[in-house]
């Protein structure tokens, strides 16, 4: 009844995943594209459903041109080349995704019983995210007196799981312009689909 889809990686030693891909934009969207995908027709046939998908307030830091066509956009938030930007905006790209995503998926299966939610954890939670970079792992311990614990993180996501009623709706750190983009989130989706079948075939 409810897929979280939660996995992630953020300064990642490796920049691209064995399938060639931008690390971030394999392992944080297209791995949750591809098990969501998978997992649908069972989470359309057990609704009421949840799909609750993690993101993170870096989405508003993209860098992305409100200005540029849609198809510049859907090439700027799917890499094809991991050095043309830096491992953060790599990162706030893939939160985009997420969130894209969850409204997409709002869109097209609310009819059908599911209730989608994009969930901003809180920052800096303590875990292993940043394990293959020393200096941000460094800076994370020096700031975990003020950050979440595991726990704490998770709230959110559960309370999202379990049950929802009036809980906080807080879209004040949200880029609306590119994550309400119908077309950004259609072509997303389609280019994801597309992707995907291709790497399946090889």
């Amino acid at each position: 009844h409810c897929l979280i889809l939660n996995a992630g990686v953020c300064g990642t030693a490796s920049p691209t995943t064995k399938d060639g891909l931008e690390s971030h934009f394999g392992v944080n969207h297209l791995a949750h594209f591809h098990l969501l995908q998978k997992l649908l027709p069972t989470v359309r046939r057990s609704a009421p459903a949840r799909v609750v998908i993690l993101s993170s307030t870096a989405n508003q830091r993209t860098a992305i041109n409100p200005k540029l066509s849609v198809d510049e956009k859907v090439r700027m938030l799917c890499p094809e080349d991991p050095s043309e930007s830096n491992w953060y905006r790599f990162y706030a790209r893939s939160k985009m995704c997420n969130t894209l995503t969850a409204f997409k998926l709002h869109r097209d299966e609310n009819s059908n019983g599911i209730s989608t939610y994009s969930v901003h954890p809180g920052a800096l939670i303590r875990t292993s995210i940043f394990r293959d970079s020393w200096l941000v792992t460094l800076g994370s311990i020096l700031v975990s007196p003020f950050t979440k614990s595991i726990s704490q993180g998770a709230a959110t996501t559960l309370y999202c799981a379990k049950h929802w009623d009036s809980c906080w709706d807080d879209e004040t750190t949200l880029d609306k312009v590119l994550s309400k983009d119908e077309a950004v989130q259609d072509a997303l989706w389609n280019h994801s689909e597309n992707l995907l079948n291709k790497l399946l075939l090889k």
